[in-house]
């Protein structure tokens, strides 16, 4: 008798990844390949930008000590690209040079960043970068293959939580100036923008973008950019 339970709990069990669903989502894989090759394509290109422009701007050795002008302009190039990608459509060429613009201002603030930096500890950051990517990447795919989309309600509560991570971040620049409390918000940080490649890999097999690759390529560059940051100085923290 007891026997016989056990063999119909086991026959009633449910795979996690139903034939159905790894069937549908080899379809749907094979239907957005060649959209994951221009989302590829182009976020390698604007990675290579602000590599480049990071390892090619002369930085003096007083000039990481100080909010310059370049920073400040960079900054400021930064906030109104992504304001103008947020809210004003545009054709998938426009957002690609606005999208190569903003990866040259980022190259500039990386470059002062990671000036006076161990090579070994930018190194370590890099190899880490490319593997939360992978791991994450290879998650979200394996929700949709457990039949989970993280909707809306999902993607806002991110939001909410990158928001009150940046209000937080400028309370404590600002006014508390405490290095423990810059510790959390680093590896709170880190968690958030992990998660985020894991709701964007999500949404880029869920919904249909109408071949505007940039945007999605976009969303990847500022995770991967901001896991790149956030691995860079919480290494320094250990250094």
């Amino acid at each position: 008798m007891n026997s016989s339970k056990s063999n119909l709990s086991i026959k009633n069990r449910k795979p996690i990844f139903k034939n159905n669903n790894l069937s549908q989502l080899f379809k749907l894989i094979s239907e957005k390949k060649g959209f994951f090759a221009l989302i590829l394509a182009t976020l390698i290109s604007q990675l290579y930008i602000t590599y480049y422009v990071s390892e090619n701007i002369k930085v003096e050795e007083d000039d990481n000590k100080k909010f310059n002008k370049e920073i400040l302009l960079a900054i400021i190039v930064v906030v109104v690209v992504i304001l103008i990608l947020a809210f004003i459509t545009m054709p998938p060429w426009l957002k690609f040079i606005l999208f190569s613009i903003f990866s040259g201002a980022f190259g500039v603030i990386l470059g002062y960043r990671k000036s006076g930096v161990d090579p070994a500890i930018v190194k370590s950051a890099l190899v880490g970068t490319a593997s939360i990517f992978v791991t994450m990447f290879a998650f979200g795919v394996a929700l949709i293959a457990s039949d989970i989309k993280l909707g809306f309600k999902f993607g806002l509560g991110l939001c909410f939580a990158l928001l009150l991570l940046f209000i937080i971040s400028i309370v404590n620049f600002f006014i508390v100036e405490s290095s423990p409390l810059k510790k959390i918000i680093v590896i709170a940080s880190l968690l958030l923008f992990s998660i985020y490649i894991v709701y964007d890999t999500n949404s880029i097999l869920q919904r249909n973008y109408n071949g505007d690759f940039v945007t999605a390529s976009f969303d990847y560059y500022l995770d991967i950019i901001n896991i790149f940051r956030d691995l860079l100085i919480g290494l320094q923290f250990d250094d």
